[in-house]
């Protein structure tokens, strides 16, 4: 697939642009849309959360992962998908104590990357590509993720 092969060559695609953009608060809901579509196709991460490795919190896990990305990729000052790449490494051996003997958190590093570079220049390719490919599978792993839907379950939920 197209991803695959932009996410092997990742690296070499100019995300390392000197210039970091301005994000608007509708960039950051890109972005964060971007990393919940990038994550529920992680493998290591779906086995994480279905096994809880991350105790009986797992899912909360999850989602502080994917906060913890946003505020990264909104905060750092150069995006590298090798720095995103041990922030996940490390993530995932603190809180689910394990480690992703395949490639995958690199993989996800380089995508998660180039949503970033692309929101940042008011594109939004990837995130449509990936939105549009999703199974049911995916998507019931995205509502999980995205804190405001589970937001929106909880009260529900309490005023039922």
């Amino acid at each position: 697939s197209v991803a695959a092969m932009e996410l092997r060559s990742g690296y070499a695609l100019g995300m390392r642009d000197a210039q970091r953009p301005e994000l608007t608060p509708q960039h950051v809901e890109q972005l964060r849309k971007g990393v919940i579509l990038v994550f529920t196709r992680w493998t290591a991460l779906q086995l994480a959360i279905a096994n809880q490795w991350g105790g009986q919190d797992s899912e909360e896990k999850a989602r502080v992962l994917v906060d913890k990305v946003v505020c990264w990729l909104t905060e750092t000052k150069e995006v590298y998908a090798d720095e995103l790449e041990d922030l996940l490494d490390n993530e995932l051996i603190d809180d689910w104590n394990t480690q992703a003997e395949d490639e995958s958190p690199g993989q996800v590093a380089g995508l998660v990357t180039r949503v970033f570079w692309e929101t940042a220049r008011n594109e939004g390719t990837l995130v449509q590509e990936l939105e549009g490919a999703q199974t049911e599978e995916m998507r019931r792993l995205g509502a999980v993720l995205d804190r405001s839907v589970q937001e929106q379950l909880w009260q529900e939920r309490e005023r039922a």
